[in-house]
């Protein structure tokens, strides 16, 4: 039987693919995601007259480029979408490396054209410089000029998409062997794991007894993309199921019969934790935890062996596992999108144990990299709030006190320090007292002078120091 054509929307972040997909459900995708940007894979169907077309909305940022090499290798018809006022970007180019490894039809869908600043000769243009060569560039790719905000060209996008189908005559075999790919996995509190899967060759049922991998179970729901209950999915159809035993891994194979883990499948898998992580004291340790496999996938693939342990991660809330793991290791705890209760979030407080709580992919991301950073440039994270000169050193009561100056900021009592020497710091005081013109104080502002005692009395500080006062940007 012919089957509906499963599409791929690729291109840059902000380019405007999910708004392109929010203009043809009308159901306001866009609004709903964290930034604006698209987090998870998701697919939808679109009704063209007899025919349905089924997309796949692949995540545009950096982080979630396994996904959309996925996507691309499941697609049979790539849109690719450009932005009429921003060119060919870096996510482009990428999109369109995995487009020619997949070899599967692209069609173009130059956006925003409803702007002012826009320049579609200078995109086709760029897309040749690349082997995407448009109709009018002599080549045999369709681009249509559509805004995705107004709707204008979207009608002729998919006119273009159905005739590109048609040629192509895509068939599948509902009565042949189960074969359905998990677009994304994830844990619901009520209904326990979940899978968006799109059926590539047989039926999916209900009540069936169902293999992912090492993962297993029996169909127990099907919901539609329109959130309708239904009792199978057919080739080319898109829905999300509910019965698997345990979160199964993005990319892995639906099927009615047992089959041997792949390698992709095993490497998902929740990390075990490796005690001799703790050996290499120089390492930053972290727990991750995410709402979905392919989220936490996205994220681990930005984790450096080198400077990173990953003690675990897992899909889910925090629980007070992830404490007890996290204060026995010294470990920090990345939350994305997934909630922390309130009973944990205080025995992580009192556990002296950081959670840090992110919904953006991008944020989460600048963070490890900061952090990693941090361990070539110690001084990477913090924020200088004063710097002082020691001008002179006076003997008092067998204590050395540092006469200095405020050059910038302020100098207070309980302020992290630096002492540097030139360029290198030296140490790290803390300070014991601080005098201005014989009253203590607890700060000097800038172009004031004062008298400091440090907490270690040995400190070995000289005239033409500099005390460094900062915070840390944690």
């Amino acid at each position: 039987m012919l089957r509906s054509p499963v599409i791929t929307i690729m291109g840059h972040v902000d380019h405007g693919k999910t708004t392109l997909l929010d203009y043809l459900r009308q159901s306001r995708l866009a609004a709903r995601e964290a930034g604006g940007i698209t987090q998870h894979v998701g697919a939808y169907q679109v009704q063209v007259g007899d025919k349905k077309l089924t997309f796949i909305d692949t995540p545009g940022h950096a982080a979630f480029n396994k996904m959309r090499e996925r996507g691309a290798q499941l697609t049979d018809i790539v849109v690719l979408v450009v932005a009429a006022n921003d060119g060919v970007k870096p996510q482009t180019i990428e999109s369109i490396r995995h487009i020619k490894n997949a070899q599967v039809p692209v069609v173009v869908a130059i956006n925003k054209i409803d702007l002012p600043d826009v320049n579609v000769i200078n995109v086709k243009s760029q897309l040749a410089e690349h082997d995407i060569l448009v109709t009018d560039f002599g080549g045999d790719v369709e681009a249509v000029e559509i805004s995705a905000k107004t709707g204008k060209n979207i009608d002729k996008l998919l006119e273009t998409l159905v005739i590109t189908a048609d040629l192509l005559e895509l068939k599948a075999d509902p009565q042949a062997k189960l074969e359905a790919i998990i677009l994304e996995s994830t844990k619901d509190a009520n209904k326990g794991p979940v899978a968006n899967v799109i059926v590539k060759n047989g039926t999916l049922r209900l009540r069936q007894d169902i293999f992912a991998g090492e993962v297993s179970g029996r169909v127990r729901n099907i919901v539609s993309d329109q959130g309708k209950n239904l009792t199978q999915l057919l080739p080319g159809e898109p829905g999300q199921i509910v019965g698997l035993r345990d979160v199964a891994a993005v990319g892995a194979v639906v099927t009615a019969e047992k089959a041997e883990a792949e390698p992709e499948e095993v490497a998902a898998k929740e990390f075990a934790f490796d005690f001799s992580a703790l050996e290499d004291k120089k390492k930053l340790k972290f727990i991750l935890k995410a709402d979905t496999q392919g989220t936490l996938e996205a994220i681990a693939q930005n984790f450096d062996e080198e400077s990173i342990d990953l003690i675990g991660s897992g899909v889910g809330e925090v629980t007070d596992n992830d404490i007890d793991l996290a204060k026995a290791t010294g470990a920090k705890i990345l939350a994305f999108q997934v909630k922390v209760p309130n009973k944990v979030a205080q025995n992580a407080k009192d556990a002296q144990v950081k959670i840090k709580e992110y919904t953006i992919i991008y944020q989460l991301i600048e963070y490890i990299q900061k952090k990693m950073l941090k361990l070539i440039e110690p001084t990477i994270d913090e924020v200088v709030t004063g710097t002082a000169e020691i001008g002179q050193i006076f003997e008092m009561k067998g204590l050395r006190i540092a006469g200095v100056k405020v050059k910038t900021g302020e100098i207070n009592k309980g302020d992290l320090l630096h002492l540097k020497r030139g360029e290198e710091i030296i140490a790290s005081p803390v300070l014991a007292s601080m005098m201005h013109e014989k009253q203590e104080v607890t700060k000097l502002t800038t172009k004031s002078e004062g008298g400091l005692t440090f907490r270690d009395k040995k400190l070995a500080f000289q005239v033409g120091d500099q005390l460094i006062a900062y915070t840390v940007d944690d």
